[in-house]
């Protein structure tokens, strides 16, 4: 019967979606971790000149529903804007 058992499908081998799907995170320059959560678009821009590095981050916020950026504090992204 374990043999069987092994041949079939399980729970691990089905994909589901996750969280992950729709979730981006990210360190700044500082160390700080930057989660963005619920974005039709993220990600990061590195701009680069003599003195060194500096890196950005940008967010287009979902048509949908709300985004989640969780940086210093809390902001929250919908149809009405952002607070």
């Amino acid at each position: 019967m374990a043999d069987s058992f092994l041949d079939e499908p399980s729970l691990f081998d089905t994909p589901t979606k996750s969280d992950s799907d729709n979730y981006d995170s990210f360190y700044k320059d500082d160390g700080s971790l930057v989660i963005i959560k619920g974005a039709k678009d993220s990600g990061r821009i590195i701009r680069s000149d003599d003195s060194g590095s500096e890196t950005e981050y940008y967010v287009i916020p979902s048509d949908e529903g709300n985004t989640f950026i969780y940086d210093d504090g809390l902001t929250i992204c919908n149809e009405q804007g952002c607070y």
